[in-house]
């Protein structure tokens, strides 16, 4: 039994209350309604809404129901203003995708909206009179609801858990972004910020305590960094306590590397300028109301400043100085891992034990090698990395032809550039700070040279005499054939007949 019929083009009058055709003859009632059989199904309508066009202009009168049929079944109803067939086209092109049922209407009765079936709409054939909130027509059935319950959407917004989105290689991370640190890793960040010359601007935020059993509010370090480097970034996200975010819009974002399941910054008009909203990977939501005032990192560095000595100033009088606030570069213990490490300082109470190192280098070490000879210590140099060198005081390169010793760092940081035109007397040497010195040392660049032209020893040869071997030679005797006869080397050249192996042929016998 069909439940609708078709609506034809010039038809003003319908069965169905409240609907009348629109400008284009479709069939429209007041508003519009969309049916999902669950929860996620209206979450993926959102979500795909919210991708191809803006919730907010739905947000303004968006009601969400979960209704419940006769059977005790429940569904999900989503009704926003009709306004024209062009938004209920586009509401219900969506709402399809996502596995929902479109209808039309104004108060109690809604009609099923239009398809490729009737393109100018439907109407019912009889309607049902029975008790109900809510009564759907569809060709397929019609049915009667009752209102359950409302839902708000901003508290659907806030209870959905962001998931985790798969890092795509060559992807650059965004440029500003948002984090939250624990107290005991937040002071920590500022020098970090600070020491790499980082533009940041960092807030204290408080919460009341969550419950009776806890006596001290809830306390975290909120900071904004813009052009945040990569590396930056990464560490940031790796640190236990911190929790860093991408900014969606002004006064909210969602934690690097997970995707909120709504297009948050297609309804930003939930959201308060004046706090932060933060959504975490783990479903957590922080909510920074009132927003605490912001202070640029500098600011708020601890500076150790020697105020002794200063002017006194009398009350009601004036006095001309000049302020002359001078503080001296020193080296303090530094967590950070080694890098640059191009150096080593070797006193001359390990000579030894160089001079034997110098004898088990490889070839390729010992020719990029070059040392210094200093008045008590000696100093190697080897660009492409000093770890072949197993002695002295390692220096890693702060700066060009700059060293601190590996595991100390300067205070206050200054960036490589600063800290070139600050050291203007060394020429073309190269500087080493040393922790027991107030002063660095200079070591001109011409005393650094090759071990194997600083260190090793001319060799010293002895002189002999030597006689060259004569080049005569004593002529080869000279055989010729004869006759043969009894004795073949009777009479051979340069034997001596009176030596005893000659042998004497009896006197009287002929060799006959």
């Amino acid at each position: 039994m069909a439940h609708l019929e078709r609506a034809a083009l010039h038809q003003t009058r319908f069965r169905t209350p409240g609907v009348a055709p629109d400008a284009r003859g479709v069939v429209l009632g007041q508003k519009g309604l969309v049916l999902f059989p669950s929860i996620d199904r209206l979450v993926a309508f959102l979500r795909a809404y919210g991708d191809e066009g803006s919730l907010d202009e739905l947000l303004p009168t968006l009601v969400l129901r979960r209704l419940e049929t006769p059977l005790r079944t429940r569904e999900i109803m989503l009704t926003v203003q009709a306004e024209s067939s062009y938004r209920m086209d586009r509401v219900a092109g969506v709402a399809k995708l996502a596995g929902g049922l479109v209808f039309t209407g104004t108060s109690r009765h809604f009609v099923k909206y239009r398809d490729s079936g009737s393109p100018l709409g439907y109407d019912v054939v009889e309607l049902l009179d029975e008790p109900a909130d809510l009564v759907l027509y569809d060709d397929a059935f019609r049915q009667s609801y009752r209102f359950d319950r409302d839902l708000a959407f901003r508290d659907l917004v806030f209870k959905l858990q962001p998931y985790r989105v798969p890092a795509t290689r060559g992807e650059p991370l965004p440029a500003r972004l948002w984090a939250t640190a624990e107290v005991g890793v937040g002071g920590a960040m500022l020098s970090y910020l600070f020491r790499w010359q980082v533009a940041a601007q960092a807030a204290l935020a408080e919460w009341p305590p969550a419950s009776a059993f806890e006596d001290r509010p809830k306390r975290l370090y909120l900071f904004d960094v813009s052009e945040t480097p990569e590396r930056v970034t990464r560490l940031f996200a790796s640190l236990p306590g911190v929790h860093v975010f991408e900014p969606l819009g002004r006064s909210f974002g969602v934690e690097l590397g997970y995707r909120h399941p709504i297009a948050l910054e297609s309804c930003s008009s939930l959201f308060n300028d004046e706090a932060l909203h933060f959504f975490r990977g783990d479903g957590e939501v922080l909510i920074v109301d009132p927003l605490p005032p912001f202070a640029p990192v500098r600011s708020l560095v601890r500076t150790g400043v020697d105020l002794e000595g200063a002017a006194a100033v009398a009350e009601g009088g004036g006095v001309e100085t000049s302020l002359d606030l001078s503080l001296p570069l020193r080296l303090a213990p530094s967590t950070e891992p080694w890098r640059a490490v191009t150096a080593t300082v070797v006193p001359f109470a390990n000579r030894e034990w160089l001079a034997r190192m110098l004898y088990a280098l490889p070839p390729n070490t010992l020719a990029a090698l070059k040392i210094a000879v200093g008045e008590d210590r000696f100093y190697l140099l080897d660009p492409s990395g000093i770890e072949g060198v197993p002695l002295g005081i390692f220096h890693s390169e702060v700066a060009p032809r700059i060293y601190v010793p590996s595991g100390l760092s300067l205070v206050p940081a200054v960036s490589p550039a600063v800290l070139q035109d600050l050291v203007r007397d060394r020429g073309d040497g190269y500087v080493f700070f040393d922790p027991e010195v107030d002063a660095p040392r200079v070591i001109p660049a011409g005393a650094f040279g090759p071990v194997s032209r600083r260190v090793l020893r001319d060799v010293a040869a002895v002189p002999l005499i030597a006689d060259p071997l004569e080049d005569t030679e004593k002529p080869l005797p000279l055989l010729q054939y004869e006759p043969p006869r009894r004795f073949p080397l009777w009479g051979v050249p340069l034997k001596d007949a009176s030596s005893p192996e000659v042998l004497a042929l009896p006197s009287g016998e002929d060799e006959d």
